[in-house]
């Protein structure tokens, strides 16, 4: 028999659970930190950092190419499965989407516990009341993100606002209570994180005017503690003494109000629904805010006027604080500091990528590999940049950061106005650029690589090599603006895709990395990408993408990586579960499961002392096969259905 925790010593699950250079501290957890020292996952992001990182280390990159799969259990669901299993001890735990089963059965975030010592029987199972056709009307899908454990409880929200503890041994629902307003279908899609007696969740609907908040409950009554929301009055937002801006665009009188037109800070978006990591020596959690609502500027600001300094930097209605990231104290809410990644966004910026808390140069810091197509590393206390930001991926909105005020370069070709005339003062629009477009207007732009370059998926992260993994997309976006009122519970984006985009890339003479750049450099680069979605490893202190793996389709499946120096994901391309090199990116070992992947794979200790890796295959339609496509298309691989997937060494290679 094998030892059950087989933690490398190096990045033990102490230094994990407290963050390298973290200190523990009364914010967190006791049980938490316990349990993930005892090699239990207890959160999605495996750690309070968001490492995503696994500290055993029977599967190495000698020996990964022996992985069996042990054994599956088919979840009956056709559906996509985003969060990950949480296992604590000899039982698993998933919690599926707001999914159908079969005909009129609905299985609406369940809760299914699993006996690890029996290769998946189902113990329990919870099946909550869920308004069913009011979560489908969510904005992005029918999801729930995650599950939480602590103190013999389960913690998770419905997509329909409820929110729930359950107890862990049997599944009975210990307290209920309320996280979103579904009438103006606000919505809650699974993130939260345990910190001391509180569980902190997010919320969603930022395209349908949903102002942005976090909430804090007792984990043992369920009573609401605070709420506090990403615009609007000091008092609503938590600005008080300890809000100490480092940026002068901040420094001014209700910083998250004034930034605003009028009233629009009322539906402005910002709304939260990525993953929390909590910083345990300064008492801080962070988080990323969703896009700015509407889309459309124009209801933001003065119409059709962006005032800029001689920099081409914005210098009024900022928006403050969709698209940005926060930092709160973990007790009382407060906000401490923010930073706006994408000041007045207009092209749907969410910056709710995912967020860690990594040692920086010897500074601790916090770092997002964001959706603006850079590299942002702050100083986890204070929020102040830590390095010039350097771009992962290409974007041509965003054309270089000014260290000194903290505000973006933007390149104002592809800012959208309502009006042609306004677009006219600050732009040299080329009328060819409507030719092939219906109901052409004068105002529509093309921008790269759109909405979804970055999303919510685990980024991971090795200490030893530096590296951070990501996924990302690089496909680019039309987008037209225009007119219309908001309506409780109605679509408030005022925007419209506008026909064909453009192939620009990278020339060769810009490496990623870069800085800074001018539009003149890519106006007449027409390189197609070299994939349609990638796994890049970045180097922070660098400035650099190491290496990247190709795919050919999107491709947003979360990263799980091991302190042994292996990188695990799934690619919806090719239907398979892939280990890479953490240091070279080379394929080492792949399994086709026939599927497509969102949530993140984890690893855990089995009953025998083996490791495992268990990860969720999924798609949220049945793909029936074209029976025009070729044995080799990419389509013969990528199945409907979800099915959970574990693997292990065989015996005899797990104990040498």
């Amino acid at each position: 028999m094998l030892k059950k925790g087989i933690l490398k010593t190096a990045a033990s699950a102490v230094a994990v659970a407290a963050g390298c250079g973290f200190a523990t501290s009364a914010s967190a957890n006791d049980d938490v930190l316990a349990n993930i020292e005892a090699g239990n996952v207890v959160m999605p992001g495996i750690d309070y950092n968001q490492w995503n990182m696994t500290s055993f280390e029977q599967i190495t990159p000698e020996n990964v190419g022996e992985l069996q799969m042990t054994w599956t259990l088919n979840t009956g669901l056709m559906d996509e499965f985003q969060a990950p299993p949480v296992v604590v001890g000899d039982v698993m735990y998933i919690v599926a989407p707001v999914a159908t089963v079969q005909g009129d059965n609905s299985a609406s975030n369940w809760v299914i516990a699993l006996d690890l010592t029996t290769e998946g029987t189902v113990l329990w199972e919870f099946r909550p009341d869920v308004d069913r056709e009011a979560s489908l009307q969510a904005c992005c899908g029918d999801q729930t993100r995650g599950i939480q454990y602590a103190e013999g409880k389960l913690f998770y929200q419905t997509l329909d606002g409820q929110v729930f503890a359950l107890d862990a041994e049997t599944g009975e629902a210990l307290w209920r209570s309320i996280g979103a307003d579904i009438t103006i279908r606000e919505h809650t899609p699974g993130n939260g994180v345990i910190v001391d007696d509180l569980y902190i969740i997010g919320n969603a609907g930022g395209e349908y005017g949903v102002r942005g908040k976090v909430s804090a409950f007792d984990i043992n009554t369920g009573q609401t503690q605070w709420v506090m929301y990403s615009m609007g009055p000091n008092n609503e937002v938590g600005i008080g003494p300890r809000f100490d801006p480092v940026y002068a665009y901040m420094q001014m009188e209700n910083p998250a109000l004034s930034t605003w037109f009028g009233d629009s800070w009322r539906r402005g978006g910002g709304t939260v629904w990525a993953y929390i990591p909590v910083n345990l020596e300064e008492n801080l959690f962070y988080y990323g805010t969703g896009n700015c609502g509407p889309w459309n500027p124009d209801y933001r600001r003065e119409w059709g006027v962006v005032n800029l300094d001689e920099n081409g930097e914005l210098m009024d209605y900022f928006n403050n604080f969709c698209a940005s990231t926060m930092a709160r104290d973990t007790t009382s809410g407060e906000l401490i500091w923010a930073f706006n990644q994408v000041p007045a966004d207009p092209w749907d910026l969410d910056m709710t990528t995912p967020h860690q808390l990594i040692d920086y140069e010897g500074t601790n810091a916090l770092i997002n590999i964001s959706r603006n197509g850079y590299v942002m590393v702050w100083d986890s206390a204070t929020g102040e940049l830590l390095r010039q930001p350097f771009m992962h991926t290409f974007v041509d909105v965003i054309m270089g950061w000014n260290m000194d005020t903290g505000l973006p370069v933007y390149n104002y070709g592809n800012w959208p106005f309502t009006d042609p005339a306004d677009r006219d003062r600050y732009t040299d629009f080329e009328p060819e650029a409507g030719v092939g477009r219906d109901d052409y207007t004068g105002t529509e732009i093309d921008y790269c690589p759109g909405t979804s370059v970055r999303n919510w998926p685990s980024d991971a992260w090795n200490p030893d090599l530096g590296l951070m993994y990501t996924p990302n997309n690089t496909d680019c976006r039309s987008m037209v603006v225009f007119e219309g009122e908001y309506v409780a519970g109605e679509g408030y984006t005022l925007q419209r895709r506008s026909g064909p985009v453009p192939a620009r890339w990278f020339g060769e003479d810009f490496p990623r990395g870069g800085t800074e750049y001018t539009w003149e450099q890519l106006t007449f680069n027409d390189n197609r990408a070299p994939a349609y979605a990638e796994t890049i490893a970045v180097d922070p202190v660098a400035g650099e993408v190491v290496w990247t793996v190709g795919h050919d389709s999107l491709n947003r499946a979360s990263i799980m990586s091991t302190s042994t120096g292996l990188v695990f994901q799934g690619s919806r391309a090719d239907g398979a579960f892939h280990a890479y090199d953490g240091a070279t990116g080379e394929e080492l070992w792949k399994f086709r499961t026939g599927s497509g992947y969102s949530g993140s794979p984890i690893s855990y200790i089995g009953p025998d002392g083996r490791q495992y890796i268990a990860v969720i295959g999924s798609n949220r339609s049945n793909l029936n096969v074209n029976p025009g496509d070729a044995p080799n298309d990419q389509a013969r691989f990528n199945r409907g259905g979800a099915t959970l997937y574990v693997f292990a060494l065989p015996t005899s290679v797990a104990g040498n």
